[in-house]
């Protein structure tokens, strides 16, 4: 009897070997794909790993990583519910929250994405992450005061955060605080020019009739980005200003050659 318990014992830990081997060879073969971004062969890997991890032990981690590699492909429906399945069995993942919030923002479910976020932040209040995307969505919602406080939290953790200045100069120009705006593009774009910061900038001078500092920052930012339609709507505003409707004209049609809708181009062209 022993000899036969001795016998199973090592036969159990043969298989147990071969399982290990072969479990650990296909996740091996997971990250390779991943890393090469072979999204299709990843998930097939992922899907035999969790074939072979019986006791669950890692399957959070292999739902998680399944659920992004399906969101790499536009699988949003597949991999939402999988996101939904790793956070059922480890409900206090940070990151599956903030994988998961960010899923629900390219699925338009904004009011999901700011309850993850919220939670993200009731495990860890300094998650700066979360509070940018939840004082964007705040402010969207106009939740200004709620908006406001999530970035002024983030510049009080770190006082020199681009999420800081960037939150503020959004909150501050959707509140028509324009020269308090600009004060924060000007560090943005000292920092980080961007087509997008240059804009906003060029907008905000526009709401204040500084018409050739506008001139200059659309100007700035055509030069990164010509095929930026919003730059031309921008310009032709300028022009509107300045009473030069030819040039109204031409910057419309460019706008719309590309992608303005017509709709958003008149309710642009009738502020103020």
């Amino acid at each position: 009897m022993k000899k036969i318990y001795v016998l199973l014992l090592l036969y159990a830990g043969m298989m147990q070997a071969v399982w290990s081997q072969d479990y650990y060879a296909l996740v091996d073969s997971a990250e390779f794909y991943i890393g090469s971004h072979e999204w299709e062969k990843a998930e097939g890997y992922i899907k035999q790993a969790l074939q072979k991890d019986k006791d669950g032990r890692n399957a959070s981690l292999l739902m998680s990583n399944l659920a992004t590699v399906q969101r790499y492909q536009g699988k949003n429906d597949e991999a939402l519910k999988n996101y939904t399945i790793a956070l059922f069995m480890t409900p206090n993942a940070v990151t599956l929250l903030r994988n998961r919030a960010s899923l629900y923002l390219d699925m338009d479910s904004i009011d999901k994405a700011y309850t993850d976020y919220s939670r993200v932040l009731e495990l860890d209040g300094n998650d700066i992450e979360a509070l940018y995307n939840r004082g964007v969505l705040a402010l969207e919602k106009k939740r200004m005061e709620e908006s406001y406080a999530d970035f002024q939290k983030i510049k009080d953790i770190s006082p020199n955060s681009y999420f800081a200045y960037n939150g503020l100069a959004m909150w501050s120009k959707a509140n028509e605080k324009y020269t308090k705006a600009i004060e924060y593009y000007d560090v943005i774009i000292k920092e980080r020019p961007s087509v997008n910061a240059l804009a906003n900038r060029a907008e905000c001078f526009l709401a204040l009739k500084q018409l050739n500092n506008a001139e200059s920052d659309i100007k700035n930012a055509l030069e990164i980005d010509p095929r930026n339609g919003f730059l031309y709507l921008l310009r032709a505003r300028l022009n509107k200003y300045r009473f030069e409707t030819d040039a109204v004209m031409r910057d419309v049609k460019l706008a719309e050659s590309y992608g303005v809708d017509e709709h958003v181009i008149k309710s642009f062209l009738e502020k103020d």
